[in-house]
């Protein structure tokens, strides 16, 4: 029977890292410790598989998709206050960090004067360490016994949970490492190791350890995962005192169309869209819902479905992490206009800094609280299920039941809303932005923007321009540099981490990304918030 556990240290690809804390294996050697019953490992799945809720200090950062936010067209760098030149605290806490990320840099662990260096690689390992302690539940699962129904019960949900996981892991991985999804290359395009087995593999003569799988393999697994995790989880419902940390068969019915929609396989992703739209434990929000003095995504709203791990753009503190204080990260302009007068969103979402007049992000999530609930990069909720069922019926032609599922979501956002039918293009773009207004700040646009750019029916390509202000040690505004992003760049997909290349004799093949210098100062800055007086700067 395969029941062991190898406690190995080592890089997270090939590692599976400590146990858990809790008592719950007999340890037999400092190296060997024994699962012998579903409950165990269903112990081994809340303390090494999920990401848990933690609070973050001062905003975006380096953890576990902490800076997919920061990477698209919703968000830049406010410039000097109205008043004065004094920058906040953000600067050395996260924006100067994470210049890398930022401005889309060769090397994004440098920060602009290359006096620093940030992890490149906390995502990597984080989630590859947990996949490892899926593949060790999937493993070995099927050989516990079960004998009350207890036990049947729960082995479903842990089995199903376990899928759920890897999939969910190795998809922000393939869109982080791996080209988009492109049916007409999705074999041929390298994307990230698919590593499935338990047991560590190491051949220390081996001049590579791993090779990359194709975006095509590592989008199968997921499919695959995610349609066993649905089987499982309807098998045996989540408890519904576990539904918002726990997966549920909502919460993979409602990844798997995701996973569909970006693969292109509209009719797919309609279907399992349409079973969360149709479930009786999943809503919408209300329009009274949304209140500018409270937040609007918390544990409590009815249409979160599940959340793990952190939330890093609504920090503990509150003077941090898109606050549009001087030196600290801002809403774009763009964003903010797309919303309508009557868009409860708007004011619901944010408000103008009187120190800057640019845009800050108010009360979308929680700030200030000790355990934030709310991920900003795995969150799941129904608003999502109707936007998705939308764009697949809309590129199927579909247009009168993409524009109801559009309608039922619009008005419960806007007052007085009225609504208008459309079709073709304009449906899809229609689509897009309220996608866009919607899931913003929730881990959406950066992956958006790649998969509309590659979407054979309707491919929409965009610039994006970054502000990157710039202060001394002593917080004194010094100027602004800026930053393009061409559309279909490289960098839309990361490099591997440098410790992975490094790992090996023959490092696996990189994802190559091009070296960026400043541009000169737009003349129109339709997206960016800063002192419309200031040069940009030669960067050191």
């Amino acid at each position: 029977m395969k029941k062991f556990f190898a406690n190995i240290l080592g890089l997270a690809l090939l590692s599976y890292g400590a146990v858990s804390c809790s008592d719950f294996l007999d340890q037999y050697s400092q190296d060997l410790v024994v699962a012998k019953s579903v409950t165990d490992l269903n112990e081994l799945l809340v303390g090494d598989v999920y990401i848990r809720s933690s609070s973050v200090s001062y905003g975006m950062g380096t953890g576990i998709l902490g800076f997919v936010n920061m990477l698209d067209d919703d968000i830049n760098t406010t410039g000097t206050s109205m008043s004065g030149n004094i920058g906040s605290r953000a600067w050395t806490a996260s924006v100067q960090p994470l210049f890398g990320f930022f401005a889309w840099q060769q090397d994004v662990r440098y920060n602009n004067e290359r006096t620093g260096m940030a992890d490149d690689a906390s995502t990597w390992n984080g989630l590859y360490r947990r996949i490892n302690h899926a593949n060790n539940i999937v493993d070995i699962i099927d050989e516990m016994p079960r004998n009350t129904d207890d036990e049947k019960a729960l082995y479903h949900r842990v089995k199903g949970e376990a899928h759920f996981l890897r999939a969910q892991f190795y998809f922000a991985l393939a869109n982080l490492y791996g080209k988009p999804y492109r049916p007409d290359s999705a074999t041929v395009q390298l994307c990230v190791p698919l590593k499935l087995t338990p047991h560590v593999e190491h051949d220390k003569d081996k001049a590579t350890q791993f090779t990359r799988a194709t975006v095509a393999e590592v989008y199968d697994q997921i499919i695959k995962d995610l349609t066993l995790s649905v089987e499982h989880l309807t098998t045996s419902p989540q408890l519904a005192r576990f539904r918002l940390h726990r997966a549920s068969a909502d919460a993979a019915s409602l990844l798997l169309s995701r996973v569909y929609l970006y693969a292109q396989q509209w009719e797919k992703a309609e279907v399992e869209a349409k079973k969360v739209m149709d479930s009786p434990l999943t809503a919408l929000s209300a329009i009274t819902d949304l209140k500018s003095d409270a937040p609007f995504l918390t544990r409590y709203n009815k249409e979160v479905i599940f959340s793990q791990g952190a939330n890093y753009v609504a920090p503990k503190d509150l003077s941090t992490s898109l606050s549009a204080d001087p030196a600290d990260y801002c809403v774009t302009r763009d964003l903010y206009n797309l919303y309508e007068a009557d868009d409860a969103r708007k004011s619901a979402f944010f408000a103008v800094n009187g120190l800057t007049d640019s845009i800050r992000l108010t009360q979308k999530y929680e700030r200030g609280l000790e355990l934030n609930h709310i991920s900003d990069g795995f969150l799941l909720r129904t608003a999502e299920a109707y936007l998705n069922y939308a764009e697949a019926c809309a590129m199927q032609g579909k247009a009168t039941e993409a524009n109801q599922a559009l309608h039922a979501l619009r008005k419960n956002r806007i007052h007085y809303y009225t609504p208008t039918d459309l079709t073709g293009e304009a449906l899809v773009d229609a689509i897009r932005n309220e996608r866009r207004r919607e899931l913003c700040f929730e881990g959406h646009r950066w992956f958006d923007l790649r998969r509309y750019a590659v979407n054979e029916e309707y491919p929409y390509k965009k610039d994006i321009i970054h502000a990157f202000s710039v202060y001394s040690n002593t917080n004194a505004y010094l100027g602004t540099n800026y930053y393009l992003l061409p559309s279909g760049d490289d960098a839309y997909t990361f490099s591997l981490p440098v410790a992975i290349l490094e790992f090996d004799k023959e490092a696996m093949p990189d994802n190559y990304r091009p070296p960026r210098k400043p541009i000169a100062k737009p003349i129109a800055l339709p997206s960016f918030d800063d002192d419309e007086e200031t040069d940009s700067i030669a960067t050191p």
